[in-house]
């Protein structure tokens, strides 16, 4: 039965659920959008008895015209709620009219939006003092929760909104707030919205919400291009006489990170403790990743090894129980960008491109499968890791074209007059 333009409400046997004395359940099947939800009619009929064409009993028998009366009801109530939902909704899928026909609507005390960030927030606080997440990851929901509070004020004049009156709409005005009154690049805005489309994600699945209004929001990342050090600036790195200390102390830590793959703050933290001779004897650094919690277990290279050991007695590192004596993130990056200068190496690195040379130039460009670096870069899905084989594939690319230059420079006359006939 088509009662509207979008939805649509069918009756049909459920005949696998036939009970023994022949009797079948009478099941509602909504359609809007070609998305379907069923529901039990809560009545049964001997197969016989049904026109599956009308979607009603035959005959005036009692027991006919009791499920027939109990599906006009029904279909008035669906067609109701639907109708209410339009109201109230921008979209209405035929899910949200089952839950409303079920009695799951939202809870007459209606929650709000910074309500449900701060119910995220304490959940997660609750798994950073279990060290099942890492209190960085807490501090960027913090950030979260201030950016959207900025929107709110800015966009609509509020200090706060009920769920249910976020609209779609939400997650474009989010995205140009972020970008052209916060000046955030593309990608660093889209770590917003993504928290945000988990916040209301949230509120779905604690019934505070029938629907995800910016569900179908796609948050689009740009692959920026990642400078990375080739195994010749690396070994002119290793190679550079270095008599200022603390330029030495950041060249060192840095090498370190581009033959294990750890980022900045994992560099940071880590301790003796964390060496260990593992199952095939070698040396590996066994520990938990910051960002993720993810395990990234790394078998530590020469190189890797030989930068532990200039540090081994270091008094910064023996009396912190550091493998090395690492400043703030800030001043590694400045003095990164000094003993740049001083190699002559023209290229903006950063602390996080070492992990970058790492899964590039070390591993992946040496014939270490994909699915291995994975692993060693701790990252929770193989996906993240194929973004450095395509910057390995943009790299041989590049090479074969000057490959391709060199050969035809050097190609004898006979073949190239051949190839021109």
């Amino acid at each position: 039965m088509k009662v509207n333009e979008k939805l649509s409400i069918l009756l049909i046997l459920e005949k696998s659920k036939a009970s023994k004395d022949g009797l079948t359940p009478i099941t509602v099947r909504l359609t809007v959008d070609s998305k379907r939800a069923e529901l039990s009619l809560g009545q049964k009929i001997n197969p016989k008895l049904w026109n599956q064409e009308a979607g009603i009993a035959n005959g005036n028998s009692a027991i006919a015209q009791q499920i027939n009366a109990t599906i006009l009801r029904v279909k008035s109530r669906l067609k109701q709620h639907y109708d209410q939902l339009c109201t109230q909704n921008d979209y209405v899928s035929s899910a949200m009219v089952k839950q409303a026909f079920l009695g799951k609507q939202t809870p007459t005390e209606k929650k709000s939006l910074i309500q449900t960030i701060d119910f995220v927030i304490e959940k997660l606080a609750k798994k950073v003092d279990k060290k099942a997440r890492s209190i960085g990851t807490l501090k960027r929901w913090g950030v979260t929760k201030r950016k959207i509070q900025a929107f709110l004020k800015f966009e609509y004049k509020i200090q706060d909104m009920t769920l249910d009156t976020v609209a779609y709409a939400f997650a474009e005005d989010f995205t140009d707030f972020l970008m052209l009154e916060q000046d955030l690049q593309s990608n660093t805005a889209m770590k917003y919205v993504k928290n945000a489309k988990h916040v209301f994600k949230t509120a779905v699945e604690r019934n505070w919400l029938l629907r995800n209004p910016i569900e179908g929001y796609k948050c689009t990342y740009l692959n920026p291009d990642r400078d990375i050090l080739n195994e010749d600036e690396i070994m002119l790195l290793y190679n550079k006489s270095l008599t200022i200390p603390r330029l030495a102390e950041v060249r060192d830590v840095y090498l370190f990170m581009c033959f294990t793959g750890y980022a900045f703050k994992d560099t940071h933290n880590l301790s003796p403790e964390h060496i260990v001779k593992f199952f095939d004897g070698e040396d590996w650094i066994i520990k938990n990743r910051e960002k993720t919690w993810c395990r990234e277990n790394v078998p530590l290279l020469p190189i890797a090894k030989e930068m532990i050991v200039r540090y081994k007695n270091h008094p910064v590192c023996l009396a912190d129980n550091t493998l090395f004596p690492i400043k703030s993130n800030q001043k590694f990056n400045a003095y990164l960008k000094e003993i740049m200068e001083i190699c002559g190496i023209e290229k903006e690195l950063t602390s996080h491109t070492a992990r970058h040379t790492f899964a590039t130039t070390v591993t992946l460009a040496n014939g270490v499968p994909l699915e291995t670096v994975s692993a060693l870069l701790g990252h929770k899905s193989i996906r993240t890791t194929q973004i450095y084989a395509k910057i390995v594939a943009k790299k041989i690319s590049q090479d074969m074209l000057l490959l391709k230059e060199r050969l035809h420079i050097s190609m004898p006359a006979s073949l190239m007059q051949g190839r021109a006939a």
